[in-house]
């Protein structure tokens, strides 16, 4: 009986709790199957090199340290065990300013180094502004392929072009306003897609000769980058990743991005400017080191890097995308020098080099003089250098002027202790510039000279020969000149003198347009070579003296 009973109290509750396991069987079905049916999100990695700049020698160093060189950076970036979605970025100025192993080929060794990791990497790419070096023509040449009319001699004959994909949002052609590259590219992968939209400094009219970049129009980056976002947005993309020939500065540091950065410059304002859909800015431009988070137009966080320069390092980059939303859902990245310590160089990249080694080796092998220490452009407290003064009397020397003037931009190689060869001195001003003289008076000379610190501040000072002069920077801008002499004497404003300089400068190249008012030009020698006659003409061992050209007033 008591046992009846107790069946009759518990029975109702089996019920219920039965009623409730099938219930809850119910609910739970549809959201596992839901759950497994979510794609896992999708991981993308991009290996940004920018301002690489034709350094296929590891001639250069990071942090004391060799660091950089085809060989090495291949080594690098080659090392990734899964190169599923993984892609290599170059923000601009791939080529030009390059050593004579790149320069003297037309940059096509360079194409052909980044042509052999694009078997292997998607690869994609944007204009900088020393991609107009040559003018339009070669550019285009550089690309689609071609031996066109040069005369070189072809690694691979004939030149198949670039194997990279460019893009570019804000250089079109004036006579229709059209891109001169498609804006922007978008990849599929793994079912989600991700967009690249490039850009280059709107300041590459003011840092490019006008030949260059005759027929061409430089737009604003934001209005040319956010044009084409909409655009991206309708088809269903909203993981943007924008590769800018632009930069800035921060302090540098070892690890992933870090909050709180704060990064100077002109990238700085441009992302501030961007669409809030943009994710990712890889900046370049100002070979500096950028590793931060900053907002853009909405608020949102845009991861920014740049990865100094010359192939030395590069932005290792990770991202996370969901697959439902196409959102990047995480971004992180890690600045990696490429030293060139305890790593195997790559066995391609190294015979690529040899290859372009015994090509140019009879003119780069030269021996033109001996140093009885290295030349090198580190600047004293007045902007003034070893080099920057022996380039600038190498020009007066071949126009036979009264004074001279170089950007310091323009040295991009010291000259090493020891046996000097052509190629060094082609390292030193790898850019073909022709040297020529021009009459200024001398007031346009002291306004030349104030230029130096008037708004916009051009990016790189001047090196000057056969003249002196002291600036007091707590004047006011357009008054800090205090005192100029030519050869001992005291400059003298409405008298004419000869000066040398670069056709880069003449045209009024960053932002020196004083020299656009001069007169009378007359066009001498390429740069390396006056720099090799001089060079030539001095006593062995040349033995470069501190000298005090520019003094600043204490």
């Amino acid at each position: 009986m008591a046992s009846g009973s107790s069946v009759s109290v518990r029975s109702p509750w089996r019920q219920v709790i039965a009623g409730l396991f099938v219930l809850t069987i119910i609910i739970l079905i549809p959201v596992a199957l839901s759950s497994s049916q979510h794609p896992a999100p999708v991981h993308v990695r991009i290996l940004a090199v920018n301002d690489f700049h034709g350094q296929l020698p590891g001639t250069k160093s990071l942090n004391g340290e060799p660091a950089g060189g085809a060989p090495v950076l291949a080594s690098y970036l080659t090392s990734a065990t899964d190169r599923t979605n993984t892609f290599i970025a170059l923000p601009g100025d791939v080529v030009g300013a390059s050593p004579p192993e790149s320069g003297l080929l037309l940059d096509e060794p360079t194409l052909l180094f980044w042509n052999s990791l694009a078997d292997d990497y998607t690869t994609i790419a944007t204009f900088g502004n020393h991609e107009f070096d040559r003018g339009t023509d070669e550019l285009l040449r550089m690309i689609g392929g071609g031996n066109g009319a040069t005369t070189i001699s072809h690694l691979v004959d004939p030149y198949p072009g670039a194997a990279m994909e460019y893009i570019s949002s804000n250089v079109v052609w004036e006579i229709n306003d059209t891109p001169i590259a498609a804006p922007y590219t978008i990849r599929d992968l793994d079912g989600v897609q991700i967009a690249f939209i490039g850009a280059v400094t709107i300041g590459t009219p003011s840092i490019q000769r006008p030949a260059n970049i005759e027929g061409l129009v430089f737009k604003d980056e934001i209005e040319s980058v956010n044009r084409y976002i909409p655009e991206i947005q309708e088809k269903g993309v909203h993981a943007i990743v924008i590769l800018l020939h632009e930069g800035g500065s921060q302090e540098a540091y070892d690890g992933p991005t870090r909050s709180g950065c704060s990064v100077t410059g002109r990238v700085a304002g441009i992302v501030a400017g961007l669409d809030p859909d943009v994710d990712v800015v890889l900046s370049a431009h100002t070979h500096e080191f950028t590793n931060a988070y900053m907002e853009n137009a909405g608020g949102n966080q845009v991861l920014v890097t740049q990865a100094h320069s010359y192939g030395r390092a590069f932005a290792d980059i990770d991202l996370v995308i969901d697959p439902l939303t196409g959102d990047i859902t995480h971004k992180t990245a890690e600045i990696v020098p490429a030293y060139a310590a305890g790593i195997s160089p790559d066995p391609g990249a190294t015979a690529l080099l040899r290859a372009v080694r015994e090509v140019v080796e009879p003119m780069t092998g030269r021996i033109v003089t001996t140093t009885s220490s290295g030349i090198t452009d580190l600047a004293n407290d007045a902007g003034e250098s070893l080099l920057g003064n022996l380039v600038a009397d190498g020009q007066r020397a071949a126009m036979q002027a009264d004074v001279a003037f170089i950007t310091t931009g323009s040295l991009r190689a010291d000259i090493p202790e020891g046996d000097v060869t052509w190629g060094d001195l082609y390292a030193v001003q790898p850019f073909s510039s022709s040297v020529l003289a021009m009459i200024l008076t001398g007031e346009q000379i002291r306004d030349v000279l104030e230029q130096q610190w008037e708004t916009p501040l051009p990016p790189h000072n001047l090196a000057v020969s056969g003249l002196s002069y002291t600036f007091d920077d707590r004047r006011p801008a357009g008054d800090r000149v205090t005192e100029i002499r030519v050869a001992g004497t005291p400059l003298e404003p409405d008298k004419n003198y000869t000066a040398a300089m670069v056709d880069f400068l003449a045209t009024g190249g960053d932002g020196y347009t004083v020299f656009t008012k001069g007169s009378d030009p007359v066009y001498g020698p390429f740069d390396v070579d006056a720099l090799v006659t001089y060079m030539a003409s001095l006593s062995s061992p040349v033995d470069m003296k501190p000298e005090a050209r520019i003094m600043r007033t204490a």
